[in-house]
């Protein structure tokens, strides 16, 4: 198992950030292993069970995930791609900041699964990596908003 997790911080409110990451169609913009992300499902708004289908390159290899949104509050939501060969949680916690903004806690966790159990302790400074460029990439798209 592989964990990821970046605290960030921005100007822009809780609720306008939930809803934005709500739709992990989105992820196409700040996630930088994310080459699309579209949902699967009939449309109509975001809520629990909403899917969408991923196309991700790591290592240069593309794979292909299943997402669905399994749990969301109005602080919290929680994201589960599934493969052949992992099962990717994506966590998203939002809280209000002091200064009146919104931080963002990002954690990623990757369960792999048969003999790719084996390489996740050489996976896991690619994935800090990534872990690293949404850090860089996430906040200016959400003082955007």
């Amino acid at each position: 198992m592989v964990s990821v997790q970046r605290v960030m911080s921005v100007s822009t409110p809780v609720e306008t950030v939930i809803g934005y990451l709500a739709d992990f169609g989105h992820s196409e913009v700040w996630d930088p292993g994310t080459k699309s992300c579209t949902r699967s499902d009939d449309g109509g708004p975001v809520d629990i069970g909403s899917t969408w289908h991923n196309v991700s390159v790591f290592n240069g290899r593309e794979t292909e995930l299943n997402y669905r949104l399994v749990s969301r509050t109005p602080s919290r939501l929680t994201f589960v791609g599934e493969n052949s060969t992992v099962t990717a949680t994506d966590d998203i916690r939002v809280e209000p900041s002091d200064e009146g903004g919104t931080t963002v806690t990002y954690h990623a966790n990757l369960r792999f699964k048969g003999l790719l159990k084996l390489a996740a302790p050489f996976l896991r400074r690619e994935f800090e990596r990534l872990g690293d460029e949404v850090e860089r990439l996430l906040p200016p798209v959400l003082e955007k908003l």
